[in-house]
């Protein structure tokens, strides 16, 4: 689970023809907090003019710091040719690159991002690449208070980016009595979101508010006055993406569940593992088993089909053709022959050993850095899932998405791969595959660049709305377990049964005895921290009972484990031997 990357905001306050211009300082709050901020100076230096613009952005999560940070150069020779570099930092190593155009092939920007193919992108006509001529354009409307439109590119995203602005009318602010404000929309990729701005005819931009999602953005000059603040008590800004379910002991285990979407029914892609159902309710199922055709189909070899060919095509997010890849193929000693979804599981369950460090501080890391690195949270798993499998012939693809995890609902990102004519989701995060069922699709990504990874689809968990389970199958949820004397059935057929043992749910929590019981996804190493592992002396069943919190974790086999609280030792052993599983 994780939150959004940097919010991209046009800045200005530059006066085009001066030699030499103050800095430029803004302050940016994100729904009432306080987040970030941005700077933008211009300067002369010999025969070039320099335009050095700044992004940071600070976020809290589980009591953790995440600073992500945008640093853009634009330096203009007296031919009029432009040099761009950038840099985008989102974990410990950047993503960066250059770029140039020049007046004698116009209709032309050449990139060069580090660690990805160089690409040419046609400039659609009237586009502004220089800022100052974009704070330029911006004053004089302000000035005649009329309409304006501006076409500019996002080199971290690779994106053309629309802004459409219409006056609204005078709106002094204080220290800038000659302010006019203006309203319109900003489309970046396929995602338009509202915008009010204001600008001064001699001062640029002093202010920006847009929404995404229902979360207000506001970024404006740092003389400014600040908003009023939040109320104490307020969420944070990585705690309203999350939701909290009704609480289930099998929801990992489900293979089915609908879910009602309460406020505005968001247009989400439908598949095999999602479907739509009247009255704003979904339908989410775990993806079936492969077929006789789609187990044993190989992967490629040889120049990919047209369809296939982006889903194992190496990007700056993920550069598997890196050297640094030969030593994870090395571990993964696969053997000669393997299908397409034997290697899929194989790679899923090797990227959530490769990653030791569940590190939530992590903002976005490339493959070749979680590689190297072996830390970070759900997108750092999926891009070196991605890599690993394209590198060996298996076209894959990220999704973005809510996941439920436990009682609570919340950002996610995970993996698909394509058998025969279906995607199949798997998730190295949770070592799944197939993936869970619990899990609600906004969009999917072949990684080309940060901004095909669909960011605008995971705002909506600021919008209000809400999921609601309904059913686990068809049964009400939590309806589907049925407990007949030392025996409990789950929703999706499978038995646990304790001779003598004595089973009972209550508002969704279900015990034997004075143990809680529950279906968890795989425990990683930092949840087996200081426990011992076990095994049953009769049935040599694998368990891990840690003994400070006196909790057994079970494993099942084939992907399913129990975990078990408040268990003495001796009795981790005994329900090692004599837990009967029967999985359906």
């Amino acid at each position: 689970m994780r939150a959004s990357p940097l919010f991209v905001v046009t800045l200005s306050g530059i006066v085009l023809f001066a030699q030499e211009a103050p800095l430029r300082s803004f302050r940016q709050w994100v729904g009432g907090q306080e987040m970030g901020g941005a700077s933008q100076q211009a300067r002369s230096i010999g025969g070039f003019r320099e335009v050095r613009s700044r992004e940071w952005m600070v976020l809290a999560r589980l009591g953790e710091e995440i600073r992500q940070e945008v640093d853009q150069t634009a330096r203009r020779a007296a031919d009029g040719a432009i040099t761009f570099t950038w840099r985008l930092q989102l974990s410990r190593d950047p993503f960066e690159g250059r770029a140039e155009w020049s007046p004698a092939n116009p209709g032309i920007l050449r990139l060069h991002p580090v660690n990805g193919a160089a690409l040419q992108k046609e400039i659609p006509t009237g586009a502004i690449l220089w800022p100052e001529e974009l704070d330029a354009r911006l004053m004089e409307a302000a000035r005649l208070r009329r309409p304006v439109t501006a076409t500019t590119f996002s080199f971290p995203v690779q994106q053309w980016g629309t802004l459409s602005l219409e006056p609204v009318g005078p709106d002094p602010l204080p220290g800038f009595p000659d302010a006019v404000r203006f309203k319109g929309q900003e489309t970046q990729g396929t995602a338009t979101t509202p915008v009010e701005t204001w600008i001064s005819p001699t001062a640029g931009e002093l202010r920006q508010k847009t929404e995404l999602g229902g979360l207000t953005l506001l970024m404006q000059r740092a003389e400014l006055p600040p908003p009023a603040p939040l109320a104490k008590g307020s969420e944070g800004f990585f705690e309203r993406t999350l939701q909290t379910l009704p609480p289930h002991p099998f929801q990992s285990w489900l293979r089915e569940a609908t879910l009602k979407a309460e406020g505005t029914v968001p247009d989400l892609p439908q598949d095999a593992q999602q479907q739509r159902l009247p009255g704003g309710r979904w339908h989410l199922r775990r993806a079936a088993a492969p077929d006789t055709r789609e187990a044993v189909q190989r992967p490629v070899t040889g120049p990919p089909a047209a369809a296939e060919a982006r889903y194992l095509a190496p990007s700056p997010l993920v550069p598997f053709q890196d050297p640094a890849f030969d030593g994870l193929l090395q571990r993964l000693a696969l053997p000669p022959g393997l299908s397409r979804w034997d290697l899929a599981k194989r790679v899923t369950g090797f990227v959530f050993e490769w990653i030791t460090d569940k590190d939530f501080t992590v903002g976005f890391a490339s493959a070749l850095e979680v590689c190297r690195t072996p830390r970070g949270d759900c997108t750092e798993h999926g891009v070196l899932a991605v890599a690993l499998l394209r590198r060996l012939g298996v076209p894959a693809r990220g999704v973005t998405g809510w996941v439920g995890l436990g009682e609570t609902l919340g950002l996610h990102f995970w993996v698909e791969v394509k058998l025969q004519d279906r995607w199949v989701p798997v998730d190295p995060t949770f070592d799944q595959a197939p993936a869970s069922a619990l899990r609600i699709k906004l969009g999917d990504t072949d990684l080309a660049d940060l901004g095909t990874v669909g960011w605008e689809g995971a705002a909506m968990a600021f919008s209000g709305l809400r999921w609601v389970p309904e059913k686990d199958g068809p049964a009400p949820w939590g309806a589907g377990i049925r407990i007949e004397g030392d025996q409990v059935t789950t929703p999706d057929g499978s038995q646990l049964r304790l001779p003598g043992g004595q089973w009972s749910l209550k508002k969704g929590v279900l015990s034997l005895g004075a143990w809680t019981v529950e279906a968890t996804p795989r425990p990683t190493s930092a949840q087996l921290k200081g426990a011992q592992k076990l095994a049953g002396p009769r049935t040599l069943r694998e368990g891990w009972w840690n003994p400070s919190e006196r909790r057994l974790w079970m494993n099942l086999g084939g992907g399913r484990w129990l975990r078990l609280d408040d268990v003495p030792e001796g009795t981790a052993y005994t329900l090692l031997d004599r837990l009967m599983v029967k999985v359906s």
